[in-house]
């Protein structure tokens, strides 16, 4: 005896023990083992689907999009996790270092054209904003030649521009001191204390312990909130920076080679700096930079 007394499709009665109507074909076997489903269960497992496939295909493209702003961590595992779940502010902290160093640049290119220091009153960025490398330049990741402006994308073009702003968009508090010549440096204990840990000349080198003794000098301090957003607690980026006031040119020497001088001075923006309370440097965050343009444009 079948649970069927007439045909579900056809509605022609069945024999008691038959298992296919006479009628249409329709199988009674098939309809007991895969029972037709109603409209809401037919909705919900296709919804499902839906949710299931989405997150696979949608999984890699996150990660794509957040390995875009965090860059890649010195592992595997780190990388992965920083694109499930964040770089806890390393792509901005290396924003936030580069950006400072712009800044003190440009100061210097500032202060070798116009044989004066640069005042950080009012608004100041936009005096300098001339100043910055990519302007003065041109850009390509780690050497700066033969490349325009205008061919950076706006993720590493943020390296690159002076803003009176960090990376997370908050902005600097900037300390300036002309410090006049070195000769009168003797009693200056903030001189002495920075001389002692230390200044770096370029990305890749350390030093110099002394300053040129016939320069008037600046000393720049820029400091960022950090992470939290709040100014003297542990996260605090200092940038610190020394940087010559005009040139000392030598009259005996021939009108070429004082224009060779000062363009030279002009392009580098040459300053002495140091980092304090960073977990990065600044060849990471150029590192970080050419990733963005190499693999991510």
């Amino acid at each position: 005896m079948t649970a069927f007394d007439s045909c579900p499709k056809c509605g022609a009665a069945l024999a008691g023990d038959a298992t296919i109507c006479a009628g249409c074909g329709w199988d009674a076997t098939i309809a007991v083992v895969d029972p037709p489903r109603s409209l809401l269960r037919l909705l919900a497992s296709t919804a499902m689907r839906v949710v299931l496939y989405g997150v696979i295909l949608a999984a890699p493209v996150v990660g794509v999009m957040r390995l875009r702003t965090t860059g890649p961590g010195p592992d595997l595992p780190t990388t992965l996790r920083w694109m499930a779940f964040g770089d806890d502010g390393r792509a901005a902290e290396l924003v936030t270092i580069h950006r400072a160093h712009e800044i003190a640049t440009a100061a210097a290119r500032f202060a070798v054209e116009q044989i004066a220091a640069p005042s950080f009153e009012g608004d100041w960025a936009k005096t300098l904003a001339p100043y910055a490398t990519m302007n003065v330049r041109g850009w390509m990741p780690l050497l700066f030649w033969g490349a325009t402006t205008d061919m950076a994308p706006a993720s590493v073009q943020e390296f690159f521009e002076v803003r009176a702003d960090d990376g997370w968009g908050r902005p600097y508090r900037v300390a300036a001191r002309q410090l006049g010549a070195v000769a009168r440096w003797a009693e200056d204990r903030e001189l002495a204390a920075d001389l002692e840990a230390g200044l770096q000349s370029s990305f890749f080198e350390w030093g110099p312990r002394e300053l040129d003794r016939d320069r008037d000098w600046l000393r720049l301090q820029i400091t960022s909130a950090g992470n939290d957003g709040a100014y003297d607690t542990d996260d605090d980026v200092h940038f610190i920076s020394y940087l010559p006031v005009g040139m000392t040119l030598r009259l005996n020497r021939q009108q070429e080679e004082l224009t060779r001088e000062l363009e030279r001075a002009f392009v580098l923006g040459r300053h002495h700096f140091r980092l304090e309370g960073n977990r990065w440097d600044l060849i990471d965050a150029r590192l970080l930079a050419e990733f963005r343009l190499e693999f991510l444009t």
